[in-house]
């Protein structure tokens, strides 16, 4: 006859090879419980357009590869402005405007647009000179003179 502890062991061998088979099973490939995603793009959102002024220079600029496609913008003194901004691409730029290459006296900035989106931004151009615009992430690369006549 067979002792207990036999027995037992004995009982314990298929039940292990049942757990084994189970643990084996799942690891196919393909998990049943698991939820399928598809991933979805999502599209930015333009902000609103805002309208240009009566009689306002409208200043179109893109920036693409951290660089605006324009070195050189006009206005006229004292006037109303609309820029429309195109960002081309991934990645938060603005456009600002300020007395000199310093930055320490900001005549305009328009908050950060992450694109590739466009948005229309409208200020009041300051008396005639030449100013100097940039873009204030990158102002490295994306710069260059605002001229008011």
């Amino acid at each position: 006859m067979f002792k207990s502890w036999q027995i037992f062991v004995f009982s314990l061998i298929p039940l292990a090879l049942v757990f084994v088979g189970v643990i084996a099973g799942s690891f196919d490939g393909v998990d049943s419980e698991r939820e399928e995603f598809t991933p979805v793009a999502v599209q930015p959102t333009a902000p609103p357009a805002t309208p240009s002024a009566p009689g306002a220079t409208v200043i179109q600029i893109r920036a693409q590869n951290l660089r605006f496609d324009k070195r050189t913008l006009e206005a006229s003194a004292n006037g109303p402005v609309t820029v429309q901004f195109n960002n081309a691409e991934a990645v938060p730029h603005n456009f600002a405007v300020y007395n000199n290459q310093s930055a320490s006296q900001k005549i305009f900035a328009s908050e950060l647009v992450t694109g590739p989106t466009t948005a229309t931004f409208n200020f009041t151009a300051p008396a005639a000179g030449t100013y100097f615009f940039r873009c204030d992430v990158h102002p490295d690369t994306m710069s260059g003179s605002f001229v008011v006549r």
